[in-house]
Protein backbone atom coordinates (compact mmCIF):
# COMPACT_ATOMS: atom_id res chain seq x y z
CA UNK A 1 0.00 0.00 0.00
CA UNK A 2 1.06 3.30 -1.78
CA UNK A 3 1.19 6.37 0.72
CA UNK A 4 -1.00 8.55 -1.38
CA UNK A 5 -1.79 11.23 1.36
CA UNK A 6 1.85 12.29 1.71
CA UNK A 7 2.44 12.71 -2.22
CA UNK A 8 -1.06 14.30 -2.91
CA UNK A 9 -0.54 16.84 -0.67
CA UNK A 10 3.00 17.37 -2.19
CA UNK A 11 1.84 17.43 -5.48
CA UNK A 12 -1.01 20.17 -4.77
CA UNK A 13 1.75 22.40 -2.32
CA UNK A 14 4.70 21.98 -5.31
CA UNK A 15 2.13 22.97 -7.53
CA UNK A 16 0.62 25.82 -6.23
CA UNK A 17 4.08 26.97 -5.98
CA UNK A 18 5.69 27.17 -9.41
CA UNK A 19 6.83 31.00 -10.36
CA UNK A 20 4.79 33.25 -12.34
CA UNK A 21 5.78 36.28 -13.95
CA UNK A 22 2.57 38.85 -13.26
CA UNK A 23 3.18 42.16 -14.44
CA UNK A 24 6.29 43.58 -12.95
CA UNK A 25 6.75 40.85 -10.64
CA UNK A 26 6.49 37.65 -9.79
CA UNK A 27 3.81 35.19 -7.77
CA UNK A 28 2.62 31.86 -7.83
CA UNK A 29 0.50 29.94 -9.35
CA UNK A 30 -1.84 29.31 -5.74
CA UNK A 31 -2.43 33.13 -5.73
CA UNK A 32 -2.97 33.55 -8.95
CA UNK A 33 -6.09 30.91 -8.22
CA UNK A 34 -7.02 33.63 -5.82
CA UNK A 35 -6.79 36.51 -7.49
CA UNK A 36 -9.03 34.93 -10.08
CA UNK A 37 -11.57 33.97 -7.61
CA UNK A 38 -12.23 37.39 -6.86
CA UNK A 39 -11.68 38.93 -10.85
CA UNK A 40 -13.52 36.25 -12.32
CA UNK A 41 -10.26 34.47 -14.16
CA UNK A 42 -10.51 38.09 -16.22
CA UNK A 43 -12.71 35.62 -18.23
CA UNK A 44 -14.77 38.09 -20.98
CA UNK A 45 -11.63 40.62 -21.36
CA UNK A 46 -8.94 40.40 -24.27
CA UNK A 47 -6.68 39.20 -21.23
CA UNK A 48 -8.76 35.80 -21.35
CA UNK A 49 -8.04 32.79 -23.99
CA UNK A 50 -8.50 29.38 -23.99
CA UNK A 51 -6.12 29.09 -27.20
CA UNK A 52 -3.37 26.62 -26.39
CA UNK A 53 -1.77 28.93 -28.69
CA UNK A 54 -1.84 32.31 -26.68
CA UNK A 55 0.63 34.35 -24.96
CA UNK A 56 2.08 33.72 -22.01
CA UNK A 57 0.21 36.98 -20.13
CA UNK A 58 -3.38 35.90 -22.11
CA UNK A 59 -2.89 32.40 -21.01
CA UNK A 60 -2.60 32.96 -17.46
CA UNK A 61 -6.62 32.91 -16.62
CA UNK A 62 -6.60 29.41 -17.98
CA UNK A 63 -4.20 28.54 -16.46
CA UNK A 64 -5.83 29.76 -13.08
CA UNK A 65 -8.83 27.79 -14.02
CA UNK A 66 -7.60 24.47 -14.67
CA UNK A 67 -5.20 24.71 -12.14
CA UNK A 68 -8.10 25.36 -9.13
CA UNK A 69 -9.63 22.43 -10.91
CA UNK A 70 -7.06 20.10 -10.58
CA UNK A 71 -6.12 21.19 -6.72
CA UNK A 72 -10.07 20.89 -5.99
CA UNK A 73 -10.19 17.53 -7.09
CA UNK A 74 -7.08 16.16 -5.48
CA UNK A 75 -8.51 17.41 -2.12
CA UNK A 76 -11.58 15.32 -2.67
CA UNK A 77 -9.08 12.05 -3.30
CA UNK A 78 -7.31 13.03 -0.07
CA UNK A 79 -11.13 13.18 1.99
CA UNK A 80 -12.42 10.39 0.18
CA UNK A 81 -12.33 6.62 1.66
CA UNK A 82 -13.48 4.92 -1.58
CA UNK A 83 -10.82 3.78 -3.27
CA UNK A 84 -12.13 3.60 -7.25
CA UNK A 85 -13.20 7.42 -6.40
CA UNK A 86 -9.90 8.27 -5.11
CA UNK A 87 -7.88 6.84 -7.95
CA UNK A 88 -10.29 8.48 -10.45
CA UNK A 89 -10.02 12.18 -9.08
CA UNK A 90 -6.43 11.44 -8.74
CA UNK A 91 -6.31 11.16 -12.33
CA UNK A 92 -8.39 13.78 -13.41
CA UNK A 93 -6.62 16.29 -10.56
CA UNK A 94 -3.58 15.30 -12.02
CA UNK A 95 -4.45 16.02 -15.65
CA UNK A 96 -6.18 18.81 -15.01
CA UNK A 97 -2.70 20.32 -12.96
CA UNK A 98 -0.42 18.94 -16.40
CA UNK A 99 -2.87 21.21 -18.68
CA UNK A 100 -2.41 23.97 -16.46
CA UNK A 101 1.47 23.39 -16.41
CA UNK A 102 1.27 23.23 -20.25
CA UNK A 103 -0.44 25.96 -20.32
CA UNK A 104 2.03 27.62 -18.35
CA UNK A 105 4.83 26.93 -20.17
CA UNK A 106 3.51 26.26 -23.81
CA UNK A 107 5.30 29.36 -24.97
CA UNK A 108 8.68 28.51 -23.54
CA UNK A 109 10.86 28.86 -26.70
CA UNK A 110 10.60 32.35 -27.19
CA UNK A 111 9.50 33.46 -23.71
CA UNK A 112 11.61 33.63 -20.98
CA UNK A 113 9.10 33.86 -18.19
CA UNK A 114 7.91 30.46 -19.52
CA UNK A 115 11.14 29.03 -19.26
CA UNK A 116 11.51 30.72 -15.72
CA UNK A 117 7.84 28.87 -15.03
CA UNK A 118 9.23 25.37 -16.25
CA UNK A 119 12.16 25.42 -14.44
CA UNK A 120 10.28 26.31 -10.89
CA UNK A 121 7.71 23.49 -12.16
CA UNK A 122 9.89 20.45 -12.48
CA UNK A 123 9.64 19.67 -8.76
CA UNK A 124 5.95 19.63 -9.31
CA UNK A 125 6.14 17.17 -12.61
CA UNK A 126 8.92 14.75 -10.63
CA UNK A 127 6.31 14.49 -7.48
CA UNK A 128 3.27 14.12 -10.21
CA UNK A 129 5.52 11.40 -11.85
CA UNK A 130 5.73 9.67 -8.96
CA UNK A 131 2.22 9.77 -8.07
CA UNK A 132 1.24 8.51 -11.28
CA UNK A 133 3.61 5.46 -10.64
CA UNK A 134 2.41 4.58 -7.60
CA UNK A 135 -1.03 4.96 -8.61
CA UNK A 136 -0.58 2.64 -11.79
CA UNK A 137 1.19 0.17 -9.89
CA UNK A 138 -1.32 -0.14 -6.85
CA UNK A 139 -3.88 -0.39 -9.73
CA UNK A 140 -1.98 -3.43 -11.15
CA UNK A 141 -1.56 -4.90 -7.60
CA UNK A 142 -4.96 -5.10 -7.29
CA UNK A 143 -6.29 -6.01 -10.35
CA UNK A 144 -3.89 -9.14 -9.84
CA UNK A 145 -5.08 -10.06 -6.26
Amino acid sequence: MYNFRTLTIWTIALSSLIIIGAGHGIACVGLLEIAGLFYKFGIGTENFSLSPMASYDNSLGAVAIFSLVGHISLVISIVTKKYSTMFRAKIVGLIFLWISFYYLTHSVFYDSLALFSLVTGIPFLVNSLILIRNIARQKSESNTS
